[in-house]
């Protein structure tokens, strides 16, 4: 009997947990942007909301957006059936003579809380793809902190002290209470890299480069199924982390998506937005508040997985007829999705985002073309596409990433960095 797929599962994107906010259901004229053209940092993406009072964050609606029709529904129908399949590798990078390279390199990975299993999962990531491309174990210092100031900013001097050629801050890292140490570690020529927060087309702060990962197009496949779903008329309740900068990046492309196709006629959203810290306390009650004042809400969209088993608990606790549906990489998320709690996942792989990491450093650290999107893919996950998955699965896979991601992209980067005869 094959393995079952959550086994290898032990990923958990990030803690998050919320504060109450709401969107505005009547008309708003406001200037809200184009975030396809976002410039600024993961850490201004945070503040948007931070800065608020309350810590309201709001996505307005607009009356003017017109209804949707039976044609562009049909459309978006087809474009995320394309995330329904097993992602294929794809890349306009120029090959780089790995070994070659990195014979002599000498590569930091500081991450943002060793402890988090998302975070630990994707650093193994990160070091098998450094090894397979060459690096000199002892070339490869990953460091071990607990996400706090004094603990990031010792594993940054240190990386003088190690002559490293770049350093990749991974997660969560606020660059803001770090930006001395960062500064001090660019003076010595050291590189420093962003991986794992940003993305596609957002500069985090005071490093030299941001991996570009298209963490948008996570909540815009959001916005998207359950417009389809719901016919364009959503009452939608998304639950945020404020203080996250990767959960910020998905819920603002979620937002943009969203006022695109809706407006005071069709639909509105109200979301909960909140900290880090609170989760461990559970949010539970704030969400099933908000199902209990109104019973009109027909989505739950949740940012974080880490946050999947409240929204699913308020649910029942509230006996809402919301339909949950996530983005994140857990075990407990692909549990939910498996059982049919929530209705779908937006799934990313670590293994991916962990070679795809020792890509672009490696490309900072020889001077080489930086990609502007390193095409880390998404897949939609439920409980149909789980079923037919381990029915046609012929390999005994043991789990979720080999049936749902394939390993193609191994061989991928090998071919990227000359390895294929190896």
């Amino acid at each position: 009997m094959k393995r079952f797929i959550s086994a290898a599962l032990a990923a958990g994107m990030i803690a998050s947990s919320l504060l109450l906010a709401a969107c505005n259901k009547e008309t708003q004229n406001e200037n809200t942007g184009d975030q396809s053209q976002i410039t600024s940092t993961a850490s201004q993406i945070s503040n948007q909301f931070e800065n608020q009072e309350e810590s309201i964050a709001e996505i307005s609606v607009n009356d003017a957006v017109p209804e949707m029709t039976s044609s562009q529904i049909s459309q978006m129908s087809k474009e995320l059936d394309s995330y329904k399949k097993v992602p294929e590798f794809a890349t306009s990078e120029e090959t780089v003579d790995a070994h070659s390279l990195t014979e002599k390199l000498k590569l930091m990975v500081i991450p943002d809380n060793s402890d988090k299993t998302y975070t630990d999962l994707v650093i193994g990531q990160v070091k098998n793809a450094a090894s397979m491309a060459g690096f000199k174990e002892d070339n490869v210092d990953i460091k071990t902190t607990d996400g706090t100031v004094s603990a990031v900013s010792d594993a940054l001097n240190s990386a003088i002290e190690k002559k490293s050629d770049a350093v990749v801050m991974f997660g969560d890292i606020d660059k803001d209470n770090v930006s001395t140490a960062i500064e001090t570690v660019q003076a010595n020529g050291i590189e420093v890299i962003s991986s794992g927060c940003a993305g596609k087309g957002i500069d985090d702060h005071f490093v030299d480069n941001t991996m570009p990962v298209d963490y948008q197009l996570a909540g815009k496949i959001m916005a998207d199924w359950t417009l389809v779903k719901k016919n364009g008329k959503v009452n939608a309740l998304a639950v945020n982390q404020s203080d996250s900068a990767l959960s910020n990046t998905i819920y603002s492309g979620f937002a943009e998506e969203f006022k695109k196709y809706v407006s005071t006629a069709t639909g509105y959203c109200t979301t909960v937005n909140g900290t880090a810290v609170e989760v461990g306390n559970g949010f539970s009650a704030k969400i099933k508040d908000e199902l209990t004042k109104d019973p009109n809400i027909n989505y739950i969209i949740v940012f974080d997985d880490a946050m999947i088993s409240d929204a699913v608990s308020a649910v029942s606790q509230a006996n809402s007829k919301a339909k949950v549906i996530a983005t994140g990489g857990s075990k407990e998320a692909f549990d939910m999705a498996q059982s049919g709690n929530i209705e779908m996942l937006v799934a990313h792989s670590y293994e991916w985002i962990g070679y795809a990491t020792i890509d672009y450093a490696l490309r900072v650290m020889t001077g080489s073309k930086l990609p502007t999107d390193q095409n880390v893919p998404f897949r939609i996950v439920d409980a149909d596409i789980i079923k037919k998955a381990l029915a046609e699965d012929t390999d005994d896979a043991d789990g979720f990433y080999q049936i749902c991601f394939g390993a193609a992209f191994v061989d991928g980067y090998k071919q990227l960095w000359g390895l294929e005869y190896e």
